[in-house]
């Protein structure tokens, strides 16, 4: 696990949605996505449900970001 996509996905969840995180982050919206899928790639486990109104964390999301 990298702790850049850590956070990445702390910084995404602050936020609400890709496009506001990746402004935060200065990268783009695909870069940000791809990370965040590739987080949850390594986790084998979904973190969010994506929508078109934000971002909703799973029950692992919330416990990855609660700690």
């Amino acid at each position: 696990m990298n702790l850049k996509k850590l956070d990445y996905f702390v910084t995404l969840v602050d936020a609400g949605n890709f496009s506001h995180a990746a402004e935060q982050l200065y990268i783009t919206q695909p870069a940000l996505s791809w990370n965040i899928k590739d987080l949850e790639s390594s986790l084998k486990t979904e973190l969010l449900v994506r929508s078109a109104s934000g971002i909703e964390l799973t029950e692992t999301g919330s416990i990855l970001y609660d700690g």
